[in-house]
Formats: C-alpha cells, sequence, structure tokens
C-alpha cells in the first residue's frame, strides 16, 4: 500500500516542484508527471480555474494540511487586517509542526509531526503534542530532556540547518526561536498564494 511519502513524491512530480521537504525526493531523477504514461503526456494549457487550483493542492500539500483545515486558516485570515494571503500564509508558516520542521528540529514536515505528536518538544518549557498549535513571536521551541538524549534528534539538529530571518536557533540548548513573524517573500515555498485566496472565495 503507498504511503503518505509516496504520495507526496508523486505530487513534485505533478507540480514539477519540490513540495515533500524530503533530501531524498526523486524529482531531480524523475522530472516527469507521474503514471504509466507520465513522461509522454501532453499538458494542455489549464484555465484559470485549474490554475487556481493547482496553486491550492500545492499549499495543502506543502503544510500537510486538509480542505477543511485551509478553509478554517483562510476564513481566519480574510477576517484580519492584513491582506488575506499573507496572513493565511503567516499562519500556516508559524503551526507547530512547520516551525519544528523549519528550525531544523527534524528533516521534513512528517517527521516533525510526529516529533511533536510523541512529545519529544517543548514549547516555552510546556509539552504541547499538537501539530496544528500556533506559534507566537518570542515562544521557544526546544526538545524535551529525554529526547536529548536520542542521537538522531541531535545530529538532525545539528544538520538540518535552514537560514530563516525569522528563525533564531541555539545549537548548545538544542532550541530555537521565532523571533518575529516571516515576511512572505522569506517563506520557502512556490504557490502564487493570490491564486489559492481566489480559489477559496469562489
Amino acid at each position: 500500500m503507498a504511503n503518505k511519502l509516496t504520495f507526496s513524491h508523486k505530487s513534485c512530480r505533478r507540480f514539477g516542484i519540490s513540495v515533500c521537504g524530503s533530501v531524498n525526493c526523486p524529482l531531480g531523477r524523475r522530472n516527469v508527471a507521474p503514471g504509466q504514461h507520465g513522461a509522454s503526456k501532453q499538458r494542455s494549457k489549464p484555465s484559470a480555474y485549474g490554475l487556481q487550483l493547482t496553486e491550492t493542492q500545492k499549499l495543502k500539500t506543502y503544510y500537510g494540511i486538509s480542505d477543511n483545515q485551509l478553509r478554517i486558516y483562510y476564513t481566519k485570515a480574510s477576517k484580519t487586517k492584513q491582506q488575506t494571503n499573507i496572513a493565511l500564509v503567516q499562519a500556516l508558516e508559524t503551526r507547530l509542526d512547520n516551525m519544528v520542521y523549519r528550525m531544523g528540529f527534524a528533516s521534513t514536515l512528517r517527521a516533525a509531526r510526529q516529533m511533536v505528536v510523541h512529545r519529544h518538544l517543548l514549547v516555552n518549557g510546556k509539552n504541547v503534542n499538537k501539530p496544528g498549535y500556533a506559534i507566537q513571536v518570542g515562544d521557544t521551541i526546544q526538545l524535551r530532556e529525554k529526547s536529548k538524549g536520542i542521537e538522531r534528534y541531535k545530529e538532525w539538529f545539528q544538520f538540518f540547518e535552514r537560514p530563516l530571518g525569522y528563525v533564531e536557533r541555539d545549537k548548545a540548548n538544542l532550541s530555537a526561536k521565532l523571533v518575529r513573524a516571516p515576511e512572505r517573500e522569506e517563506v520557502p515555498i512556490q504557490v502564487d498564494d493570490h491564486l489559492v485566496v481566489e480559489f477559496m472565495a469562489r
């Protein structure tokens, strides 16, 4: 049976960009659409609706969320004073599981989510096991003491450093802090979020 990672890899090939976050992403080796005839498929020019749908699917795949979850985030973002597309991306980017991934605690978003669910991390010294927990500016995430003894997690934190202006890492204490809200141009996703907002507003 295909697992979630397999589906993510298929999404990478379908979108033509790496959305899985895996160092083993097959896109570089097999840059064709998935399926038996992927290499020979001729893509027709997508409609406006098709473009909106594709960008929406890309955004969901990047953050590993469902249609219902995206709808909730969009509704909240549309009620803020910010541009809806910026508020939406910031809300998704500062989910706990995604912050754990961006801060370098894990190699992929999927691994980061497992770490959160299995209570390997603390937020401001407190145990939080909800992947969708909203990280606020100034919040600190760190490995709990018991988990610091797991060599794999220590190696990941040393190896998977991602230079982001809104993240400050403390390698000595195996912790990281969200120092400010991420600017849209800093968020490392290839999505036209304006089209996502247009799709959600239909």
